[in-house]
């Protein structure tokens, strides 16, 4: 295993936290309001915060080279950010904006 700065170790560990929480809560919305928008959102930022666990997991423990675990990271956080996108345009949609 190659050396990780501690600050990295810190810092993934609140992406992870974080990002859980907030998948968390926007299930939780989404389940006691219907909204088809949070429900897109939760699973938005359970994908960016996925991969970034599985970035973690593929570097550390499945000792793949670090150049393909931050492509794996930053294919899930593109796919999830693009959820995410399209979580905001179904709630706008479906509150009567555009």
């Amino acid at each position: 295993m190659n050396d990780i700065p501690p600050i990295v170790i810190v810092l993934k560990t609140a992406t992870l936290l974080i990002g859980g929480f907030i998948t968390y809560i926007a299930a939780s919305a989404a389940r006691k309001t219907g909204w088809e928008g949070l429900s897109y959102l939760a699973v938005g930022f359970g994908t960016v915060t996925l991969g970034s666990l599985l970035a973690g997991i593929a570097d550390q423990l499945l000792l793949i080279s670090t150049h393909n675990a931050l492509i794996v990271e930053n294919t899930m956080a593109t796919v999830g950010f693009a959820i995410i996108g399209y979580s905001l345009y179904a709630t706008r949609r479906s509150s009567g904006g555009i």
